[in-house]
């Protein structure tokens, strides 16, 4: 991600008795209304849609046509010229990658500058599980010594790397393992209740603290198969970032990855954590590129093996939050989503205190964090008036005002001068929820990021893997 811009500094978003020049621009001289049409991903919409509530009591001279729709989803209403927006807001960077790539195959060029993008908000990707899975994960991450990363593991276990006669195996077979197979591969079987450490619990009704037993083989063997879940990889950004952190994984190994990267992720370990801070994986671009082409036809039949017998994956990150509080572990026993996603469920599981199982969050290495950038979209027939007010309104939403409002909504800022802890904790979801395992000072380990043409390219492996679109 560059450099962001410094963002605008509003003392006030009061409703004033004049229009602000600084915060709003110029007046048009005919007195009429400058309209920019906003695209952006639907999981921002609460915060958009106040912020735009705001935006138009500030500036009566600019409306604010917002427009909501799943990333990779408002990619392809673009590409097929079903919407024509002034400015675009997917979840990440990969989706206007995706978009790039797929706009230059009939264009000389694409209608943005991708290196001109500007950050709104950051979200890192991360896994919702109910706690006993998580004890679970915990004892065969503590054992598993094979050598793959979290995401290879997690999502795909008891699937061999490079699986063979899959035209003769029966397509509901083509998922994960189970969790008993999987937990006594790297547990010794001549344990019956192998020791693990026990998980200190509060009960919800009493407020007291309990140690929790670690759940039993029969429990284990209940769970059925290794439901760890993401979203669509062709509709959403968050499916999109899962499918491209497991390939990352599988064509490039934690063991195979660059000396230098490995070091530098050591050094960020062994400083503070501070608030927001970021390894980028940039060091292992080239490894990644080429070991994925060598090991493309692998990769797929591995990607087949594991998910073209899966349910279809629903087609947004919210809509699978919410799928796992009202479907419960015997549907889900985690899901892969955006952290400003999670607060909601925390907030039912609250309510239902009394009758609802815990959950946790998890915060794997690597990933992806989300920073919603926003670019101007310019084919040629864009105003002057059009760009000065997309970019006071881009401007409102990196204001200091605005960026509090995101971070109540669930959003970490981009905004430095902003800390989490220094809001107040009625109102910030970071503070309230800490007792689910979410963290304000933590360091995200990023994977190295490819062009669009890769990330177009994994998508139409991802289909011919699993035949969805």
């Amino acid at each position: 991600m560059i450099d962001l811009p410094k963002p605008s500094r509003l003392a006030d978003v009061n409703v004033t008795n004049g229009v602000s020049s600084e915060t709003c621009g110029p007046a048009p001289q005919d007195g009429h209304t400058v309209i920019v049409e906003m695209l952006y991903s639907g999981d921002k919409r609460a915060w958009i849609d106040e912020a735009a509530t705001r935006f138009a009591k500030i500036c009566p001279t600019i409306q604010i046509k917002a427009t909501s729709a799943s990333s990779v989803e408002g990619a392809d209403a673009i590409l097929k010229g079903e919407v024509k927006p002034t400015i675009w807001s997917p979840a990440d960077d990969l989706v206007l990658r995706y978009f790039d790539a797929r706009w230059r195959e009939d264009h000389d060029r694409s209608p943005f500058d991708i290196t001109k993008q500007v950050s709104l908000v950051r979200s890192p990707l991360m896994v919702l599980i109910w706690e006993d899975r998580l004890e679970v994960l915990g004892a065969i991450f503590e054992k598993n010594k094979n050598g793959e990363g979290q995401w290879v593991n997690s999502l795909c276990p008891g699937v061999p790397r490079d699986p063979q006669n899959l035209d003769e195996m029966a397509l509901e077979h083509k998922v994960p393992g189970t969790w008993s197979d999987w937990y006594d591969s790297v547990v010794p079987a001549a344990l019956p209740q192998p020791p693990a450490p026990a998980a200190r619990r509060v009960d919800k009704r009493t407020k007291r603290a309990y140690i929790a037993p670690f759940p039993t083989v029969d429990e284990i063997k209940r769970w059925g198969q290794v439901k760890i879940t993401h979203p669509s990889p062709t509709r959403s950004a968050e499916g999109l970032e899962a499918l491209y952190l497991m390939a990352y994984e599988y064509a490039l190994p934690p063991s195979d990855r660059p000396a230098a990267l490995q070091e530098r992720i050591k050094e960020a370990f062994e400083q503070p954590a501070k608030e927001g801070g970021i390894v980028r994986g940039d060091l292992a671009e080239a490894d990644f590129a080429r070991s994925f082409q060598e090991r493309r036809e692998p990769f797929q039949r591995w990607l087949e093996r594991c998910e073209a017998g899966a349910p279809p994956p629903t087609a947004s990150a919210d809509v699978l939050t919410d799928a796992m509080f009202s479907l419960g572990a015997s549907r889900y026993d985690a899901v892969v989503t955006q952290e400003h996603l999670i607060f909601g469920v925390f907030q039912q599981i609250d309510m239902h205190a009394d009758v609802m199982t815990e959950v946790r969050v998890v915060y794997p290495q690597p990933t992806i964090v989300n920073e919603h950038p926003v670019v101007i979209f310019d084919d040629g027939q864009i105003t002057a008036e059009q760009r000065t007010a997309a970019e006071k309104w881009i401007g409102f939403l990196r204001s200091m005002e605005m960026q509090k409002l995101a971070v109540k909504r669930g959003f970490r800022p981009v905004n430095t001068e902003l800390k989490l802890r220094n809001i107040e904790d009625t109102e910030n979801p970071f503070l309230k929820f800490r007792r689910y395992g979410v963290e304000l000072d933590t360091t995200f380990v990023e994977a190295p990021r490819l062009d669009g043409k890769f990330v177009a390219e994994l998508t139409r492996a991802w289909r011919d893997a699993t035949g969805r679109h």
